[in-house]
């Protein structure tokens, strides 16, 4: 039975291994910033974050760092970020005067990018642009320059639930993953002053860094293990080359060793594995030679034919070969490897260094990416000039309720101020002293970026047809529904048909308890209204529209349409009126879908579906959590 101790011992080397680990990519990002991209580090505020990152920044300081790390706010704007018009100097010197933004001022430094998991993609797109180019390009208001940066990025994943991660182009870009996260305060050590480096081994190291060399076979071998690990990215391959060539210079070595790429492996490949490597096949076991006592195939000696006479030749040749093996026995052993014997070595290091939930973790990846509901919180992206997210600014003038940027549009004036001058003092008139010429085509005015609410509007067919098959289950998948789009904070609306008329039973509503109040008190039985139904609720939908909401409409019958529009009984003149109006509706770009409720699937509702541009969903025989699931899935594919 094994020792419990014993096994609290293991767990505590393992968790000071990881620190030790972490220390180190401290001391690699300082050698190479740029070339390494940086690291995410998935930690959570508090002491032991605290630790590692005052770690980083001493060790940086050693390493020649004036400031190493310069902290990227959450929201950021795209002036402060890339750079734009130094509006104080500007108006000082009268001439446009461009100002350096938080990238460029990074050269030869580190990012930090607290709640990296948060940050806009926009603006990510901006810091892997920079990563990958090595420089800012700076074009607004008329202005145009280019400045070198070469940093690297301190991504602070801070995210709470499983599937929040920073934004995936970072995390490509970034040679290391660590996650801090397993570590308690009593699990490090007590100091970190003797893994502190020398700063002259730091400075060396960062001068040294592009002299360093790697052989072929280490390459090949790199690849090799790569792709045994289901590592496929070209940047990955990179960074570890990079990593491998940081460590060879941090140790004063001209060329990567077998030791450096084991550790570049360790550190980059290995947590990016998704993979575990296949163990090399067995090796055949050579026959043992046949001894006299077995019993053997005898042959009559006249069948058999005698011997061929001894080659001489063959005999010198083994001779010789006798010869050379005897010399290299005698000569002594060379450092050098075998490129197979390279590539398991690597290997061999590489899978003790992978995470022992790698298995887990990829189910937890997969799960990740199947649908699990009808999409996000939130309903379409939509840009006004109201209230939302900042999104920058456009040229207008500030009426029918639109906000005045008055910055922008000072700035949007002054690089034309010398031009104006010399047209008035053309022109004969005055120059007013002090006074900044603002003319119509300068004004901008705010534009804001915000997220509608989303309607999710169920029409339940309650009819005789549908009420005798369905009903009940449509019924229970509605409840279903309801309880999601609450927990979303979505509006919900039902509306019914049957008879001659399509009544909305509920209005666009949040609360739970209304509709699950009107829902219960839905009757069934009489005729099917299919065209009211239609028309009656692409208008509820457009009226919503124009409220700010973004309507998903969900429908739930058989499509057995024998009341006109009119309220005439009869098939052919129904069915006749709900293509009309499925054609008139499909004109709208509203998400829908098409439930058919009928025991078996029908072309009536197929063809409807098609008129509508709705995405058709056949559910013969299932019940109400089977009818719930699909239509959350099939909502979120429409």
């Amino acid at each position: 039975m094994e020792n419990p101790e014993q096994t609290q011992e293991i767990s505590k080397s393992a968790k000071l291994e990881t620190w030790l680990r972490a220390l180190q990519v401290a001391q690699l990002l300082v050698i190479n910033p740029h070339g390494l991209g940086g690291v995410i580090l998935r930690a959570r505020s508090g002491p032991v974050r605290d630790r590692w990152l005052a770690y980083l920044n001493t060790v940086a300081q050693l390493g020649g760092m004036r400031l190493p790390l310069r902290k990227m706010p959450l929201g950021i704007s795209d002036e402060n970020l890339i750079g734009g018009i130094d509006l104080d100097q500007t108006l000082r010197t009268g001439k446009a005067v461009l100002r350096q933004g938080l990238l460029a001022q990074c050269d030869q430094q580190l990012l930090l990018m607290p709640m990296a998991e948060r940050v806009e993609v926009g603006a990510v797109a901006k810091v892997v642009s920079a990563l990958d180019n090595g420089f800012i390009s700076i074009e607004r208001d008329g202005q145009s320059r280019r400045i070198e940066s070469h940093f690297g990025v301190v991504a602070l994943d801070e995210g709470i639930e499983d599937d929040e991660h920073p934004n995936e182009k970072i995390r490509q870009r970034a040679a290391f993953l660590l996650n801090l996260d397993i570590l308690g305060w009593r699990d490090l050590p007590e100091t970190d002053d003797d893994l502190v480096p020398d700063a002259q081994l730091l400075q060396d190291a960062r001068e040294n860094f592009s002299n360093v060399t790697v052989s072929e076979d280490s390459l090949n071998a790199l690849v090799d293990v790569a792709e045994q690990l289901g590592v496929i990215s070209i940047r990955a391959l990179t960074l570890a080359i990079n990593t491998a060539k940081c460590l060879a210079a941090f140790d004063r070595e001209d060329e990567v060793s077998s030791m450096h790429l084991q550790r570049a492996i360790a550190l980059v490949l290995s947590p990016r594995a998704t993979r575990m490597p296949q163990s090399a096949p067995p090796e055949e076991e050579e026959l043992p030679p046949e001894s006299d006592d077995e019993p053997k195939n005898e042959q009559d000696p006249i069948d058999q034919e005698p011997p061929p006479p001894p080659d001489p030749t063959e005999d010198q040749k083994q001779e010789d070969d006798k010869e050379e093996q005897e010399q290299e026995d005698q000569e002594p052993e060379s450092n050098t490897e075998t490129p197979q014997a390279l590539e398991d070595e690597i290997l061999e290091a590489a899978q003790a260094a992978i995470p022992a939930d790698l298995l887990a973790r990829l189910a937890d990846l997969a799960d990740l990416k199947s649908p699990k509901g009808m999409g996000g919180k939130t309903g379409a992206v939509k840009v006004g000039r109201m209230r939302g997210r900042p999104l920058g600014n456009m040229p207008g003038m500030p009426e029918g309720g639109k906000t005045l940027s008055i910055i922008d549009t000072l700035r949007a004036a002054v690089p034309w101020q010398r031009v104006r001058r010399a047209e008035m003092l053309a022109a004969g008139k005055t120059i007013p002293l002090g006074k900044i010429m603002i003319r119509k085509e300068d004004f901008r005015i705010k534009r804001y970026q915000e997220r509608t609410q989303t309607l999710t509007m169920f029409i339940v067919d309650a009819s005789g047809s549908s009420a005798m098959h369905r009903l009940a289950e449509a019924k229970g998948a509605v409840e279903l529904l309801l309880a999601e789009c609450y927990i979303r904070r979505d509006q919900v609306a039902v509306m019914s048909f049957r008879g001659s008329t399509a009544e909305l039973i509920l209005a666009p509503t949040r609360s739970l308890v209304k509709a699950k109040r009107a829902l219960s008190g839905l009757p069934g039985g009489g005729g099917t209204p299919l065209a009211r139904a239609i028309d009656e609720s692409f208008e509820v939908a457009s009226t919503s529209m124009r409220k700010g909401l973004t309507p998903a409409l969900v429908f739930l019958t058989d499509g057995r349409a024998n009341i006109a529009k009119d309220g005439s009984p009869g098939r052919p003149k129904a069915m006749e009126d709900a293509q009309q109006s499925a054609r008139s509706a499909s004109f709208y770009s509203f998400k829908s879908l098409w439930i058919d409720t009928s025991p078996q699937a029908r072309d009536e509702g197929k063809a409807m579906a098609a008129l509508l541009g709705s995405m058709y969903l056949p559910l013969p025989n299932a019940g109400a959590n089977e009818v719930s699931q699909a239509i959350m899935q099939g909502l979120k594919k429409a």
